[in-house]
């Protein structure tokens, strides 16, 4: 056979793993979005580099071994580590490379873009945009008071002696005009899990029943902004009036949040944006800033992608309140984000992590979202 036949046959063939899709679409509407930030921004921005490795091929080699005027053959080599089997290619290995890691900021910008681009379904005269939720909220038992309370509102985790978990489910129908009337109702709350003390908490059960209300019946209810704006305090005229510049909507947050509870400023903005961008309504454009506005703020860190391709942003803090200066006891919140809407699946907030009988992993309350359009009230 000729033996450039036998080199082509016995050619390595290199397979590119496969691309993980909703990391890559995930960094390419960051980049997107970095590339459509102002120049005056741009000497911040980290470069992008986006490359695919391919691994490296060999050189096949022949060996033969030729008799000629009767000499004998050559004695056989010997091979050095890594061993291959007779007749066949030593081929190396490609080291795998390391995936890549993405900034909170960059993932923020990534949905930003989701956010501005996604095409929401449009309302008809009738319709609502349907907005389910689900909490999960701490009450802790003060002993010195002898009563239950959330934490941070006359409660406190770290001097807690038993702790409950209730859940509860509502509806809210949101207009396509959001200054118009809005429509709600809660569902039974139920117990989830507790903590501590159990003759403290099977006590507290006389009070439990009272606590778990409900309002099945569908009501007209208002919705108020963080603020008022020109004497109007509905979601339409904040969102008109906030600044079309992510560092200008900061700072005109930051002039807005409560000027009682001193420091933690930055965490007080994200605080307030999230609880927005959180109705997973209103002006796409306004919402892609203030997603935009949230990558400029410190002290977040990102997590694994998640089925779906939703990220969970982690926001940290140690301020402290008015009624106590010198408490500076660490606070959280975390967002998990759909990257393909820009919509807010899951919010949670946790003060006094870490401290007390109610584990840290467990937050003072966790919010779940789903969405979807209805033709009309039930």
């Amino acid at each position: 056979m000729d033996v450039f036949e036998r080199v082509r046959q016995t050619k390595p063939v290199n397979e590119a793993d496969d691309l993980d899709l909703g990391s890559a679409r995930s960094r390419l509407m960051s980049a997107i979005e970095a590339e459509q930030r102002p120049m005056r921004s741009r000497a911040s921005r980290r470069p992008w580099i986006i490359a695919g490795g391919l691994a490296g091929a060999v050189a096949a080699v022949t060996v033969g071994v030729l008799v000629v005027n009767g000499l004998p053959s050559p004695a056989p080599m010997i091979e050095a580590v890594p061993t291959r089997e007779p007749g066949r290619l030593l081929v190396p290995t490609p080291s795998p490379e390391p995936p890549a890691t993405e900034t909170p900021a960059e993932v923020l910008r990534g949905a930003a873009v989701a956010a501005a681009e996604f095409v929401s379904p449009t309302l008809a005269p009738g319709q609502y945009l349907r907005r389910e939720w689900t909490t999960e909220d701490l009450y802790v038992y003060e002993d010195a008071f002898g009563s239950w309370a959330t934490p941070g509102w006359g409660g406190s985790r770290e001097t807690a002696t038993s702790a409950w978990v209730v859940g509860t489910r509502g509806t809210e129908y949101i207009p396509a005009d959001l200054a118009s009337q809005w429509y709600g109702s809660v569902g039974q709350s139920e117990l989830l899990s507790s903590f501590g003390d159990s003759a403290e908490i099977a006590a507290g059960s006389q009070v439990l029943p009272g606590m778990l209300g409900s309002r099945p019946q569908l009501e007209p209810y208002d919705v108020f902004a963080p603020w008022s704006v020109g004497g109007a305090s509905d979601l339409a005229s904040v969102f008109a009036a906030m600044p079309d510049d992510p560092e200008e909507m900061v700072s005109w947050i930051r002039d807005r949040v409560e000027p009682e509870r001193p420091g933690g400023e930055d965490f007080k903005v994200g605080w307030t944006l999230i609880g927005l961008l959180a109705y997973n309504a209103g002006p796409p454009d306004v919402r892609a800033t203030m997603y935009r506005a949230l990558s400029l703020l410190p002290g977040s860190t990102v997590g694994e992608e998640q089925a779906g391709g939703a990220r969970t942003l982690t926001f940290e803090s140690r301020f402290g309140w008015a009624s106590d200066p010198s408490d500076s006891s660490l606070t959280r919140f975390t967002v998990t984000i759909d990257m393909a809407t820009g919509d807010i699946r899951e919010t949670t907030y946790t003060s006094d992590v870490g401290e007390g009988i109610v584990p840290a992993e467990v937050p003072n309350s966790r919010v779940i979202y789903t969405v979807g359009v209805v033709d009309g009230l039930p």
